[in-house]
């Protein structure tokens, strides 16, 4: 049998055989650099702290007359971050905020209340996420 028989014989067996390799190779390969990448990383714990009762400030423009009424007085903040970083958190730290500088000319009406934490820590959730808010209008 010549040469060129053994290569064209069962070419698309041998042409299978040859990608199944080649995938076994690479996922072996990738395998073994995931299980490198989980040993080199350091494994980082993080913990959760509730704040209850954070009151919430209004921002108004400088220029507006009206005052505002906001319902609820206070929301709770679930933080999260490093232990050791929650564990120094103090509660004045956490600011809750709802802006009213835009606020529509409707007597009440519903706005977002933001959170300000510190930037090494992250939010994990808030209740409520929204504030009631009525115009007072401004004594003449």
């Amino acid at each position: 049998m010549a040469a060129r028989d053994y290569i064209l014989n069962n070419l698309w067996w041998k042409v299978l055989s040859l990608l199944l390799a080649a995938l076994t190779y690479f996922t072996i390969k990738t395998a073994s650099l995931n299980d490198q990448n989980l040993q080199q990383s350091p494994v980082v714990t993080t913990n959760t702290r509730k704040f209850v009762g954070i009151p919430i400030t209004l921002m108004t423009a400088a220029s507006n007359a009206d005052r505002f009424q906001v319902k609820p007085l206070t929301v709770t903040v679930n933080v999260i971050g490093n232990a050791d970083v929650l564990e120094k958190l103090q509660p004045k730290q956490i600011q809750a905020v709802v802006d009213v500088t835009d606020a529509p000319a409707e007597r009440e009406f519903r706005k977002d209340i933001q959170i300000q934490i510190p930037k090494d820590l992250k939010l994990d959730s808030q209740f409520p996420i929204y504030a009631t808010v009525e115009r007072i209008t401004a004594p003449k």
